[in-house]
């Protein structure tokens, strides 16, 4: 993933700088599982013919699904066109120039979607679906935390974050995630992370950024008494805890208060401005607090030191 420098690009958006420190090495890990198991596959396929062609016959299947599922969606849903949307067209070109990615991509705004903003890019199929009152709640905020979302999931495409769907998939259909998943997850809660940052970049803001993640977890009317206080002090206790450090292994998503607080880190890494703007906001304790969680990240170390408190 590369972004080229250019007038209207942030220049900490290259790719150095964009990814979470760990999603090179736990790509590394998913691929390594992939050339044990994709094999392994490949020589039961080829003793069962018919096998081959079943498995054929799904993908085209699931391909044909897809395309039938964007179909629907101009039947049920409006297309962000200059026409339809202008403001929300706007601001996606514009993030795509930012990001250097200049793919087609159908986005739609729906009345309801599950987990408010959802994206499919499988086979050719690259379609964004927004929930109509997010998209609302996020403008009414100005254009940052609408940025910061719609950031990450352009910057999903740039990075290619979907690069091992198609054979999750059929592994899946052959019933054999089981094996896979404990050792491809931390690939995609590490990829979630980068969506994170690339989208904080994208907005400028991290006050932005944290209110849109907050808003995204609890709705409009209880995100803005999501204090940082009580969030660091979760974040510390599932950080410490063995059994919320267990659980998370089992999903595709890190916690909320984990993406929370790496945002934090990473802008303490590359925009130590915003971040000492963050840590002056919270009193002695939190600051602690803080300081304890920037030494599990790998931003602060990959950046060599770890910020001092702030004076009050």
């Amino acid at each position: 993933m590369t972004f080229p420098n250019t007038p209207d690009r942030d220049p900490d958006l290259r790719s150095a700088a964009v990814r979470h420190p760990y999603e090179r090495s736990r790509l590394t890990l998913a691929m390594c599982c992939m050339a044990i198991i994709v094999p392994l596959m490949v020589a039961i396929m080829t003793q069962f013919p018919l096998y081959v062609l079943a498995i054929l016959l799904f993908v085209g299947a699931y391909w044909f699904h897809l395309r039938l599922g964007k179909a629907r969606l101009l039947g049920r849903a409006i297309k962000v066109t200059p026409e339809s949307f202008p403001a929300l067209h706007a601001e996606l070109a514009g993030l795509q120039r930012k990001l250097d990615y200049h793919r087609t991509v159908d986005v739609y705004v729906a009345d309801e979607v599950e987990g408010k903003v959802a994206m499919t890019n499988l086979l050719g199929t690259r379609v964004l679906l927004i929930e109509g009152s997010i998209a609302a709640d996020l403008q009414e905020e100005g254009p940052k935390p609408l940025r910061f979302v719609l950031g990450g999931f352009i910057g999903s495409l740039k990075a290619r974050h979907q690069r091992l769907a198609v054979a999750v998939i059929i592994l899946d259909y052959m019933k054999w995630t089981r094996f896979i998943n404990p050792w491809i997850r931390p690939y995609y809660r590490a990829s979630e992370y980068t969506c994170d940052q690339i989208g904080y970049l994208c907005s400028g803001s991290l006050d932005a950024s944290l209110g849109a993640i907050a808003r995204l977890a609890v709705g409009k009317e209880m995100a803005p008494e999501m204090s940082p206080s009580g969030v660091l002090a979760q974040a510390h206790r599932v950080g410490r805890d063995l059994l919320p450090r267990f659980s998370q292994l089992s999903q595709d998503s890190p916690h909320l208060v984990n993406r929370y607080v790496n945002l934090v880190a990473f802008a303490a890494r590359v925009r130590r401005a915003d971040f000492e703007r963050f840590q002056a906001s919270l009193n002695a304790h939190d600051q602690s607090l803080l300081r304890d969680l920037l030494i599990q990240s790998p931003h602060p170390r990959q950046a060599g030191a770890i910020p001092q408190p702030a004076a009050r």
